[in-house]
């Protein structure tokens, strides 16, 4: 949940973070979504082929530049939801 006014700087520093981690090893995809009925939300959908992976990736570079750019108070709410392909 993006702080309300906010959302164009998480849009371009996001984008950034998607290219950059695009390329990290590990990544199968990795896409920010945007909800189109509330304003403020967004997702981040990312595939990794290890959670070991995703993990070096949530304290790699590509994170700390991204937190970095943002200003003080752009994400008003953060949510983790790990998921397991089923079928």
């Amino acid at each position: 949940m993006i702080t309300p006014g906010r959302e164009g700087a998480f849009e371009a520093y996001a984008t950034e973070l998607s290219l950059a981690t695009g390329t990290e090893e590990g990544c199968l995809s990795y896409h920010l979504h945007r909800n189109l009925n509330q304003k403020g939300v967004y997702v981040f959908i990312e595939e990794w082929a290890s959670p070991q992976l995703w993990e070096r990736h949530m304290s790699g570079e590509a994170i700390r530049v991204f937190n970095a750019q943002l200003p003080p108070g752009t994400i008003a709410n953060i949510e983790i939801h790990p998921l397991e392909q089923i079928a």
